[in-house]
């Protein structure tokens, strides 16, 4: 059996998260990386013995037309596709675009299943969804469809039978990554992938744990944590460096840092082998300190990622990150001193925000010798617990319409707000303007450029982060 995964083309960031004019002016080719969940899934087919292929339509910017052509090439017996519940409309547009000309069964996951199952299978060109992890339910599923065995059987399905959608018994989650193949990621164009902020090239991503021990009101990440061992994880690295010739890894768990006593370890194993690359991490400012960070920079980390989200308080109080404004200040004041630059992310907009917590928010940002910042417009998602009371207080489930079609990005609304949605998108447009107009910002990065590369992806980053304002 043939299986050919698409990762679809124009993976745009979410409208909601901007202006109109941030968003138009955001660069499509800002954050280009392999969508690892897909080629972890074919990975694991491979090692089943199923003929599994790759198309990153996005990477290679592909037209239907040259979609199609590849797919008469390979000649695939099913389609797999990846969904998160903000690109869904636009990733059934692809999957029917698709199938008018090759026209073959196709399987959904991701995410957004977990949460709107049923309600994803009205749309007639999708006949298979795997429902939370793929690593058991994916096989089962292509075994049972080639033996003709009884779909009813296979936990976390959802698919029509006899006119009605069926959704089978929940799948436990117990599958780690330390019980699958690393991602196959010579189904890849690795040297394509990049990012405005990368050193080297070619670049990848990994993933160490699979969920967030924190339970942030805002997010729908699994809070079950699920995570490899170091030895696991340098593994890995060592795959990345001496089979694909990686430069740089960024590490995209949610907190890479979370557990110190497997950080070090992880460090010591990097230093015992005399590895050599770039990496960057994703984590919270509760979650290093000022050994860590200088053990990190010395071993090739050149970038930390904060999620700081906001700036006062009662906020970070309210969405349960229970952490004080001094421990911000002290994460980002022994990264600099590490010498690993700093990246902030923030959000305005929150429910409990006022136009005096944005205000504190965007002076804390400018306050923090940051080297970069994102600033978003807070977007309530499904799965949330922030989603969940306003659904309740509010009897409505816009996110559930979107998934049937009845309702489009542009029709979400922020009516929780204590602020209007033209204030925010005031402070968005200032906060962008302030950060990184600023003459001591743009001097500092001006004498800390080493090469005319450095200075290409230095003009690259502000056009795609400042764009024209309107």
């Amino acid at each position: 059996m043939k299986v050919c995964f698409i990762f679809t083309p124009e993976q745009m960031v979410n409208k909601c998260f901007y202006t109109a004019s941030i968003w138009k002016n955001y660069s499509k080719n800002a954050i280009l990386v392999p969508p690892l969940g897909m080629v972890y899934l074919a990975a694991l087919l491979i090692d089943k013995g199923y003929d599994a292929s790759f198309i990153d339509a996005n990477i290679e910017n592909l037209s239907k037309e040259q979609i199609i052509e590849r797919l008469n090439e390979i000649k695939p017996d099913y389609l797999l596709f990846n969904t998160i519940t903000d690109n869904l409309q636009d990733t059934l547009t692809w999957i029917k675009e698709i199938r008018t000309d090759y026209n073959k069964p196709v399987i959904i996951g991701g995410p957004h299943m977990e949460i709107y199952p049923k309600e994803t299978l009205t749309h007639e060109c999708v006949d298979y969804g795997v429902v939370g992890d793929g690593w058991e339910t994916l096989p089962e599923l292509l075994d049972s469809l080639e033996k003709g065995r009884d779909l009813t059987e296979v936990k976390g399905l959802v698919f029509r039978q006899n006119g009605s959608v069926i959704l089978t018994e929940t799948r436990p989650k117990t599958v780690s990554l330390e019980d699958v193949p690393f991602p196959a990621r010579d189904l890849l164009p690795n040297e394509k992938y990049d990012t405005i902020l990368s050193k080297a090239r070619p670049i990848t991503i990994m993933i160490t744990a699979l969920g967030c021990p924190f339970k942030c009101t805002y997010c729908c990440t699994d809070t079950n944590l699920r995570a490899r061992s170091a030895e696991h994880i340098v593994a890995e690295v060592e795959e990345c460096i001496n089979k694909y010739g990686i430069s740089e890894i960024e590490f995209y768990d949610e907190t890479f840092t979370v557990n110190k006593k497997k950080m070090h370890r992880f460090l010591d194993l990097v230093e015992e082998k005399g590895l050599r690359f770039y990496w960057s991490v994703r984590t919270r400012v509760d979650c290093v300190d000022r050994e860590l960070l200088g053990r990190m920079a010395k071993n090739g980390c050149i970038r930390i990622n904060f999620g700081i989200e906001s700036g006062d308080e009662k906020v970070l109080k309210a969405i349960n990150r229970n952490m004080s404004i001094d421990t911000i200040r002290n994460a980002v004041k022994w990264s600099n001193e590490a010498g690993v630059l700093t990246f902030g992310f923030f959000m305005i907009g929150l429910p409990q925000d006022t136009k005096e917590s944005i205000e504190r928010t965007l002076s804390l940002m400018l306050e923090l010798d940051l080297d970069f910042m994102q600033l978003n417009k807070f977007t309530m998602l499904p799965n949330s617990e922030i989603y969940e009371n306003y659904q309740k207080e509010n009897k409505t489930d816009f996110w559930r319409e979107y998934t049937l079609g009845n309702a489009s990005l542009d029709d979400f609304k922020r009516d929780y707000l204590n602020v209007t949605e033209e204030e925010l998108d005031a402070y968005l447009e200032r906060g962008y303007k302030q950060f990184y107009y600023r003459p001591k910002y743009i001097w500092k990065k001006l004498l800390a450029i080493k090469s005319f590369t450095e200075f290409k992806r230095l003009a690259s980053g502000a056009l795609s982060l400042l764009g024209s304002r309107g």
